[in-house]
């Protein structure tokens, strides 16, 4: 029987997410009139459309930037132009594979098949995320210290602890006495660090230079500042007017619900936030609701076809061993 689930549990986990992502999708449609729904997208601003296409685009090429940071502090020989090119490749899977992260665990592979660094590439991936993430956070948290007063308290509140609790990682990460003291007191945690990759990984993880994570937190900035951008040219195009500080704060925490891997691709949860979070700044819901549509098309999507083109032209081999893996 357990030989049976472990065969499989994946195929069950990717199924409910499948579900869960229907039932979402379900409910959110029903709670708006499509014919309203289709009316607001319809009449989407293009040239807006256009413009947040093109940052969308340079978003990518600068998460490659931030990447490569963290790669030759490793060690890690890559090119901008690979990296760019993984990143794209990467937006494909996400929009097929059940998991939001599965468009990392390609880069991963990928980069570590060809460089044979495996601890290294893996630690730069998860590194470059959490970057990303808490550069956002803290954007976040300087625009609701200078406009605590639009911004309901329960989300003010959620804000703040997700920063702080980004900040307990990053110490946790790189607090080794920390480790080196569990390890001593905790049998079973000195065995884990024992395994080779693991052990390779964890010190990787705690080897990064203060000036690297420093430019890869300026670079991630950057990026964010992108990517809240292409959100706001959205909103122009759909006609919204609300004040950046909305966008500022509730965009990160899109991001954050985004990494729960409850859903397939994020569908539904990224509808269901975006619905719930402008719908508290007083936007109409087939506006919300058609705006994280765009977002995801052109910031998703769109990307993932350009790298269906960089896999077609790479060649498809390996990529399918990931996902098996």
């Amino acid at each position: 029987m357990r030989n049976v689930w472990k065969k499989h549990k994946k195929r069950v986990f990717n199924a409910l997410r499948i579900m869960v992502s229907i039932v979402l999708i379900v409910l959110i449609v029903r709670s708006v009139n499509l014919a309203t729904l289709w009316s607001v997208l319809r009449s989407a601003d293009p040239w807006y459309l256009v413009a947040a296409l093109v940052v969308s685009m340079l978003g990518v090429a600068v998460r490659a930037v931030r990447w490569q940071i963290l790669l030759r502090d490793q060690a890690v020989s890559a090119s901008l132009r690979e990296l760019t090119a993984l990143w794209f490749i990467s937006f494909l899977f996400t929009n097929l594979l059940p998991s939001g992260i599965g468009g990392d665990a390609i880069k991963a592979y990928e980069l570590s098949r060809s460089t044979g660094q495996s601890a290294q590439v893996i630690s730069t991936v998860l590194v470059d995320r959490f970057m990303g993430l808490f550069a956002l956070q803290a954007i976040a948290l300087v625009a609701l210290l200078f406009s605590w007063w639009l911004i309901p308290a329960q989300i003010a509140i959620f804000t703040v602890v997700i920063f702080g609790v980004s900040l307990l990682i990053a110490w946790i990460i790189s607090a080794k006495p920390l480790w080196d003291g569990l390890a001593k007191r905790l049998p079973l945690f000195a065995r884990l660090l024992a395994i080779r990759p693991v052990y390779a990984l964890v010190s990787s993880l705690q080897s990064y230079s203060r000036g690297a994570l420093l430019r890869a937190f300026g670079v991630g900035v950057s990026f964010n500042i992108l990517l809240i951008a292409m959100n706001v040219l959205l909103g122009y195009a759909l006609r919204m007017d609300l004040p950046l500080a909305y966008y500022l704060i509730f965009v990160p925490i899109t991001s954050v619900v985004l990494i729960a891997p409850i859903s397939f691709a994020g569908l539904g949860v990224r509808e269901g936030a975006y619905v719930y979070l402008f719908t508290q700044a007083g936007t109409v819901q087939a506006v919300a609701l058609s705006l994280s549509l765009l977002v995801y098309f052109i910031g998703t999507v769109a990307p993932g076809v350009v790298g269906g083109v960089a896999y077609l032209l790479r060649g498809a081999h390996g990529y399918r061993v990931a996902e098996e893996g």
